[in-house]
C-alpha cells in the first residue's frame, strides 16, 4: 500500500456511506461519515476496522461501470490503483453504489451506497465517524464466508459449547479445538458476545487512529470513464439496455428524477447479486416470429410512428407540447388513434372531438404515445422543437425494432418492479415501514424472474407468490400495509407489461383506488385492516415478454440459455447451460447438435479445456462434462478422442486432468500415472457447487444415484478419511458442509468429515 500523508487541508465535503455485508441475516451494516476526498485505499482500511477484519487477504473495489480498484501489485488482472482513486470521483452522488470484496476464497462482499453528500462541518474530516449500524461481528476471518458465519452464529444461538482437548508439550499446556469454528465459538462464550449489540460510538473510537489519505497526483475527472471516454450517466428512474439507450418508465405520469433521493431506486445489481439466480433454459421463437409480434403492440408502434413523424422538427409551445394544430395532425398522420380504435376509429367523429380540444396535453390519442416516444428516445426535445430521437428504430428493420422494444420493456419492468412505493414521501415516515421495506426482497421483480422460468403456457399465481415471499412477517397492520403496497406495485408492473404485449393476466380485478392509501384512510386496526386488496389472479409472460426478460438477464451477465441455440457455442458455454435444462431429452438433443458441428477430436479438446478452474462455477461445468464426453466417445470411431483424454489426464492442469482421468475411469480404461488422490479430488469437487446452498439440497445430492448402483454418499463414506488429501482448494469448506448435511443420517460419518475438514485447513 502506498505511503501517503494524512490530511493537512480542511475537508470541503463528506460522504455518508451505508456499507452492508451481503448475504448476512439479520443484515450486518455500518453507516459511516467519510471525507469525500479519501482514497479507496484509505477506505479499505476503514472497512477493515469497521467489520473486524485482519487485512490478511486480497481485496478489490468494483464500481457500477466495471472499474476495478486494488493495490496494482496484488492481483494478476489489470486494476486501477486504489490509492489514486478518490471516493468522490468514483461514487460522486447520492444513490451511487460500488462493491468491496475481501478474501477471494471466502468472498466477503460489502455493498457500499452513498446516502448523502454534504459540506463538512467544523472538525469533520479528521477521522471517520460511525453514525449507525446493525449487528456485531465476531472474528470471522477464514470462517468460510457468510455461510460459515451463519453456521457459527446458529451454533452460538443454540448455546452450543464446543469441548477442547488439553495438549501438554514441553512443560506447557494449551487448549486445542476440533477446528477454527469451534475455537471462535468458544471465544464468543468466554467474551459474552451479543450479536445484536452494536455501539456506533465505540466503533468511532476504534476508527479514530485510522490514517486518512488522499491521492497526491493523477485524479480521474468526474464525467469520464476509466478509459477516457465520456461516462454514460444513468439517472435514477432509468435503465440502460444493451442497445445503449436510456429507457425511463413508459407511461409514467411523473418519471423519477434525481430529487427523489436514493430510496426510490434499488440497484439491479443488488438484486441479482443477492439471489442465486440460475434461470432454466427456455424455448424462444426466432427474430422472424418475435418482430411481427412487436408490430402488434399498439402503443409502442404509435411511439415509433410519432418519432418518424417528428422527423426534422415540429414546433412546440413554451410548455414543451405540440402546437394544437400539429397535435391533431400527428393523431391523423401518425395514426395514433390506432392505440384505441374502438374509441377513436371513426374519422368524422374523431375530427369533431379533436377540434374541440385546445391543448395537446388534453388530446387523449396523443398522450401515451408522446410519453413513450420521449421516454424511449424516439423523440428528442430541444430548442422549442421536437425531432426524431437517436434511439428511433427503422420501422422496416425487424432486428432494430425488436431491440428497441426489448430495451423499452426492460426499462419499464425494472423500474416499476424495483421501486417499492412505500418509500414515497407520504408513507416513508410510517414506522415500521422503512425497516420492513429495507430488508424485504423485491418480490414483484423476483416474481417476473420466476414467471420467466415457468414451462410454456404455465401461469403463476400472484397471491400465492407474494404471500410466500412475506413469510416471517407477523400478522398485523404492518403486514396488511406491505401487502397493499405490493398489490399496487404488482398492478402497475403487470399493467405496463400488458401494454407492451409482454404479459397476460387472468382473474385479476383492477383496484378502484391506490390500495395503500385506501388502507390508511379506512384504518389499520380493524379485524381485516379496514381494506381488502382485490383478487390478483395469475400472470404469465408471452414469448415476446420472455425475450425481453432474457435481454435483461444477458445484459446483467446472468446465463440465460435458449434451447436449441448452442450448436455454435464454445464448450464452456455449453457445459454451463446444461445445468439449466429441465428436460433430459432437450439436453441430449442440445449436446447432439453441438457435437454435429465439430469433429470428435475438436469436441474432446474443447470439453477438456473447459474443465479448468477451481471455483464453484468451474466445478458445475465439470459435473456436466461426462454427459458430453460420453457422446464424444460414442462417436469416436478411431479412438483419437480417447487419446486426447489420456494426454489430458496426466497434464497436471487443475480441473482438466481430473475430469479427463475421471472419464477414463468411468469407461474402465484408467490412465497410467494419473494424479494421486484424483478420485478424492473429484468427490470434493462434485459437492462444491452445492456446498454453499442449503443442507437439504446437498443431502439430496448425496442420496441421489442409480437404484442398483452406488450413491455419492456411499463413495464419500468409503473415502471420508482421505478426502482432504486430494488438495482441492475448497476442501475445508466442502467437507464442513458435507459433515453438516450427513449429520442427520450418520453422526459417525459427520464426525469423520469434520476431522477431514480440519486436516484440510491445516494442510494449506
Amino acid at each position: 500500500m502506498n505511503a501517503q500523508s494524512s490530511f493537512t487541508e480542511p475537508v470541503s465535503s463528506v460522504h455518508q456511506l451505508k456499507i452492508g455485508l451481503e448475504g448476512t441475516k439479520p443484515p450486518v451494516w455500518r453507516r459511516l461519515v467519510v471525507p469525500s476526498d479519501v482514497t479507496l485505499g484509505s477506505l479499505h482500511d476503514v472497512i477493515q476496522v469497521s467489520f473486524g477484519w485482519d487485512d490478511m487477504h486480497l481485496h478489490v473495489f468494483e464500481d457500477r461501470l466495471g472499474g476495478r480498484y486494488a493495490p496494482p501489485s496484488d492481483l494478476d488482472v489489470p486494476v486501477l490503483d486504489e490509492e489514486k482513486a478518490v471516493l468522490a470521483e468514483v461514487v460522486p452522488g447520492v444513490g451511487n453504489r460500488m462493491d468491496y470484496t475481501y478474501d477471494f476464497g471466502d468472498d466477503w462482499l460489502h455493498r457500499i451506497t452513498v446516502e448523502a453528500v454534504r459540506p463538512a462541518r467544523d472538525g469533520e474530516g479528521e477521522f471517520v465517524v460511525c453514525a449507525g449500524g446493525r449487528q456485531s461481528m465476531p472474528h470471522a476471518e477464514d470462517l468460510g464466508g457468510v455461510w460459515g458465519l451463519a453456521e457459527l452464529l446458529e451454533r452460538f444461538a443454540a448455546g452450543e459449547r464446543p469441548s477442547a482437548t488439553v495438549v501438554r508439550d514441553g512443560g506447557q499446556e494449551w487448549l486445542e479445538y476440533d477446528g477454527l469454528h469451534d475455537e471462535v465459538l468458544a471465544g464468543l462464550h468466554q467474551k459474552g458476545f451479543d450479536p445484536s449489540a452494536f455501539d456506533p460510538s465505540e466503533l468511532t473510537t476504534r476508527l479514530a487512529p485510522v490514517p486518512l489519505r488522499r491521492a497526491a497526483d493523477t485524479r480521474k475527472r468526474r464525467g469520464k470513464q476509466h478509459d477516457g471516454r465520456e461516462e454514460r450517466h444513468v439517472p435514477p428512474g432509468t435503465y440502460r439496455c444493451e442497445c445503449g439507450g436510456l429507457h425511463p418508465v413508459p407511461g409514467s405520469e411523473a418519471p423519477f428524477t434525481a430529487d427523489d433521493g436514493p430510496d426510490v431506486e434499488l440497484s439491479l445489481s443488488d438484486v441479482l447479486g443477492a439471489v442465486d439466480l440460475r434461470p432454466p433454459a427456455v424455448r424462444l421463437p426466432g427474430e422472424a416470429e418475435l418482430a411481427p409480434a412487436v408490430r402488434e403492440v399498439p402503443v409502442f408502434m404509435a411511439a415509433v410512428r410519432l418519432g418518424r413523424w417528428c422527423g426534422g422538427g415540429r414546433e412546440l409551445t413554451p410548455k414543451g407540447l405540440l402546437r394544437p394544430r400539429l397535435a391533431r395532425q400527428a393523431v391523423e398522420e401518425a395514426e395514433l388513434w390506432r392505440v384505441d380504435p374502438e374509441e377513436w376509429g371513426d374519422a368524422e367523429e374523431r375530427a369533431a372531438r379533436l377540434a374541440k380540444v385546445r391543448s395537446a396535453g388534453d388530446m387523449e390519442p396523443l398522450g401515451l404515445p408522446w410519453e413513450w416516444a420521449l421516454n424511449c428516445g424516439f423523440v428528442d426535445v430541444e430548442g422549442g422543437r421536437a425531432r426524431a430521437g437517436d434511439q428511433l428504430p427503422d420501422e422496416g428493420d425487424d432486428a432494430a425494432l425488436l431491440a428497441a422494444w426489448q430495451g423499452a420493456m426492460v426499462g419499464a419492468a425494472v423500474e416499476l418492479s424495483l421501486s417499492f412505493p412505500s418509500l414515497d414521501t407520504l408513507l416513508g415516515g410510517l414506522s415500521p415501514l422503512p425497516e420492513l421495506t429495507e430488508e424485504a426482497p423485491p418480490l414483484v421483480f423476483l416474481m417476473l424472474l420466476t414467471a420467466y422460468g415457468l414451462p410454456d403456457g404455465e401461469w403463476l399465481d400472484v397471491a400465492d407468490y407474494l404471500t410466500g415471499g412475506m413469510e416471517g412477517l407477523p400478522e398485523g397492520p404492518a403486514r396488511r400495509l406491505v401487502w397493499a403496497l405490493l398489490a399496487d406495485q404488482y398492478d402497475d408492473t403487470a399493467g405496463a407489461l400488458e401494454l407492451f404485449g409482454a404479459a397476460e393476466r387472468d382473474g385479476h380485478e383492477p383496484p378502484t383506488a391506490d390500495a395503500a392509501i385506501a388502507l390508511l384512510l379506512n384504518g389499520l386496526d380493524g379485524p381485516r385492516g379496514g381494506y381488502e386488496t382485490p383478487p390478483l389472479g395469475r400472470i404469465r409472460l408471452t414469448a415476446l415478454g420472455r425475450s425481453g426478460v432474457r435481454t435483461l438477464l444477458v445484459t446483467a451477465g446472468v446465463p440465460a440459455p435458449v434451447v436449441g441455440s448452442l450448436d455454435r457455442a464454445d464448450a464452456r458455454e455449453l457445459l454451463t447451460a446444461l445445468d439449466s435444462y429441465r428436460s433430459e431429452a432437450d439436453a441430449e438433443a442440445e449436446v447432439a447438435g453441438w457435437l454435429a458441428a465439430r469433429t470428435v477430436v475438436d469436441a474432446a479438446v474443447q470439453v477438456v479445456d473447459a474443465c479448468d478452474g477451481t471455483e464453484p462455477a468451474d466445478a458445475l461445468r465439470r459435473l456436466h462434462a461426462p454427459r458430453v464426453l460420453a457422446s464424444v466417445l460414442k462417436a469416436d470411431r478411431g479412438g483419437r478422442a480417447k487419446g486426447v483424454l489420456r494426454k489430458a489426464a496426466v497434464s497436471k492442469v487443475t480441473g482438466c486432468s481430473h475430469a479427463a482421468a475421471s472419464m477414463l475411469r468411468r469407461i474402465g480404461e484408467p490412465a497410467d500415472k494419473e494424479e494421486a488422490w484424483g478420485l478424492e479430488w473429484m468427490l470434493v469437487d462434485g459437492a462444491l457447487p452445492f456446498a454453499r446452498g442449503s443442507e437439504e439440497n446437498l443431502r439430496t445430492r448425496l442420496l441421489a444415484g442409480p437404484a442398483d448402483g452406488r450413491r455419492t454418499l456411499d463413495q464419500v463414506a468409503e473415502r471420508a478419511d482421505d478426502l482432504w488429501r486430494g488438495g482441492h482448494p475448497h476442501a475445508g469448506e466442502v467437507l464442513g458442509a458435507l459433515a453438516d448435511a450427513v449429520k442427520p443420517l450418520d453422526k459417525a460419518l459427520a464426525k469423520r468429515l469434520r476431522k477431514a475438514a480440519f486436516k484440510a485447513g491445516s494442510a494449506k
